[in-house]
């Protein structure tokens, strides 16, 4: 294997959600291009499923120390961070001397410290920073990072508004071109099962997916869903949730009280979403913050029309009028106006679900996306 190929990956991903994905399909890719690879995982990163693809890839893999809860505290303290990075995988990297270095995480500046190793290094932001209540913290990072980016040191995120905020909080302007932009795919399947999407439909769906947390505006989502509901009671509706969380149980509790269990239903983790994308009439998130839901281009992609919220980076998926419907974060009334628009016209949402597919096809398919990898990886490998 040629040295010029070797490839030390640090991932940060749970049980669930966009950075597992993201870290799947970097073993695929990886894979393609015959990349010779060590990943330094903690001891509960390695589930069944994890075990298994690195059996099947025959990576390297290595455990390393955990973030408990004390220790995520005492690591929000820039530099103390660094310090951290640099201990915890200095071990591994003089045992594998890799060209380069890649960094995959949801949680901004965790291993920010391994620009430090003399080794090319991409790190990939599936999320943003925001301005820091620490007082002088993002100009000591800025500070930071003017003097480690260089053209060999590249910050990967999967939206032009993360960029801004990078450039807002973490980045100088003068390092904009250290910066590249590559969006989350929708994965081939979900255009075929877009094709055969059932279109007789006797209940009509709205469907949200993801974590079942404060910046997924679950509560709105509920309270959109009784409106919606309430003022169309000759209709067959199904306002369904799928995903995990910490408000999960929250949620289900308030549903129950409502006396709306029939017809709002958060049902869990599905790893198997395709038939619940396949039997929806519109998709519905209304996130207070999201950098570029994968979930809503799978919807795209398999011809739903999306009601989003305008904040972060979804308006760069969801064309307002367009592909569907951008409302402000709080305002219930238009969500609940945009969901009924879409219910009382079928036309509307057929027209809206292809120009969302086409869309997607356009932008947000992986072979687009691959495309834009394979020339950052092999730029940086062959400088």
């Amino acid at each position: 294997m040629c040295n010029m190929n070797k490839i030390l990956l640090v991932p940060e991903f749970s049980s669930f959600g966009g950075t597992r994905s993201y870290f799947t399909y970097l073993l695929k890719f990886y894979s393609s291009q015959n990349y010779d690879v060590a990943i330094a995982l903690s001891k509960y990163q390695l589930d069944n499923e994890i075990k298994s693809l690195l059996k099947h890839y025959d990576y390297r893999g290595y455990i390393i120390r955990e973030r408990r809860a004390g220790l995520k505290r005492f690591l929000r303290y820039f530099p103390l961070n660094l310090f951290f990075d640099i201990l915890t995988i200095f071990p591994i990297y003089l045992k594998e001397k890799p060209n380069m270095i890649v960094v995959s995480n949801g949680t901004p500046g965790m291993f920010i410290g391994l620009i430090l190793f003399p080794a090319k290094f991409i790190y990939v932001f599936h999320t943003y920073p925001l301005k820091s209540k620490i007082i002088g913290l993002s100009s000591t990072q800025k500070l930071f990072l003017n003097l480690c980016m260089n053209t060999n040191k590249i910050l990967v995120t999967v939206s032009e508004y993360s960029k801004k905020q990078l450039l807002a909080f973490w980045v100088p302007e003068k390092k904009n071109n250290s910066i590249r932009v590559i969006y989350n795919f929708a994965k081939k399947t979900s255009f075929v099962e877009g094709i055969n999407r059932n279109k007789n439909i006797n209940v009509y769906r709205v469907l949200t997916m993801g974590r079942v947390t404060w910046y997924k505006n679950p509560k709105l989502w509920i309270e959109v869903s009784q409106k919606v509901i309430r003022q169309r009671p000759n209709m067959h509706l199904e306002f369904i949730w799928a995903g995990d969380g910490d408000l999960l149980e929250e949620c289900k509790d308030l549903i129950e009280h409502i006396g709306l269990e029939e017809s709002i239903k958060f049902i869990g983790y599905h790893e198997n979403v395709d038939p619940l994308y396949n039997k929806s009439a519109i998709y519905f998130q209304p996130s207070l913050l999201e950098n570029h839901s994968i979930s809503v281009i799978e919807a795209m992609a398999q011809g739903l029309p999306c009601v989003t919220s305008n904040a972060s980076g979804l308006p760069e998926s969801v064309v307002n009028s367009e592909t569907g419907f951008t409302c402000p974060p709080y305002d219930v009334e238009c969500f609940v106006s945009r969901i009924i628009k879409l219910l009382d016209d079928d036309k509307l949402r057929e027209k809206m679900g292809k120009s969302g597919k086409l869309r997607a096809e356009t932008l947000f398919s992986e072979e687009v996306q691959e495309e834009k990898m394979i020339n950052l990886y092999t730029s940086l490998l062959q400088k």
